[in-house]
């Protein structure tokens, strides 16, 4: 199996190459590789109840592949967890693979250990799934309380690590956000429905469980 290509490239924009047959089937891609994002929203997704809103923002138009993303959001989320707990914060990605990208590899050489791209636009086949980015595009958004602002900015520093290109952090106001008060009544509402979901699948499991030993 080959080795995952440089992020260089898949980088540059442009038009897709697309085959037009007089067989209809030959004009379309025959499926698409599954993105490796698992989550699309991390932490406490009751996202009025933060005043802050931390962005992570593209400075370049690009394609990024669905593994630095989710990369991105794995170091994202270990950063504010650690010190916040899992209540504390929201995640939010902004952005989502819809472009397939192809390619044609042909093994030349003795060993075959090098790629080439083969003859001159050739349609390929899938091989990984990536987000198109534009200038001052959000990439992922933190909700969070004033006093966090600053661990927020260092997890979304050490996410554009994964990128490779440069990014710009801005922080506004929460549009979402309720107010101290009415945030106040949904916490403890909110832990109490955790609660019940908990107590509810452990009794599941454990009806499943007797039943198994009957």
């Amino acid at each position: 199996m080959a080795k995952l290509r440089p992020a260089s490239c898949h980088r540059r924009i442009k038009r897709a190459y697309t085959r037009t047959s007089k067989y209809r089937k030959l004009s379309y891609i025959k499926g698409a590789p599954l993105h490796k994002i698992i989550h699309f929203d991390s932490g406490n997704k009751r996202y009025e109840m933060f005043p802050k809103t931390i962005i992570l923002k593209s400075t370049v138009s690009m394609n990024l592949r669905h593994n630095a993303i989710e990369a991105a959001r794995i170091v994202a989320t270990r950063t504010l967890s650690r010190v916040l707990g899992k209540m504390d914060f929201g995640l939010k990605l902004r952005v989502f693979p819809h472009h397939i990208i192809r390619e044609n590899p042909i093994a030349m050489g003795a060993g075959a250990d090098r790629m080439s791209q083969g003859m001159r636009s050739a349609f390929g086949k899938t091989i990984s799934r990536a987000a198109r980015l534009r200038p001052g595009q959000a990439i992922i958004q933190i909700y969070t309380h004033e006093a966090h602002i600053k661990l927020a900015k260092e997890a979304l520093t050490k996410a554009s690590k994964k990128f490779g290109f440069s990014c710009t952090i801005l922080t506004i106001d929460n549009s979402l956000y309720v107010g101290e008060e009415a945030a106040a009544l949904i916490k403890p509402k909110f832990r109490e429905e955790v609660k019940e979901k908990i107590v509810e699948e452990t009794e599941a499991g454990e009806e499943s469980s007797d039943k198994k030993t009957e």
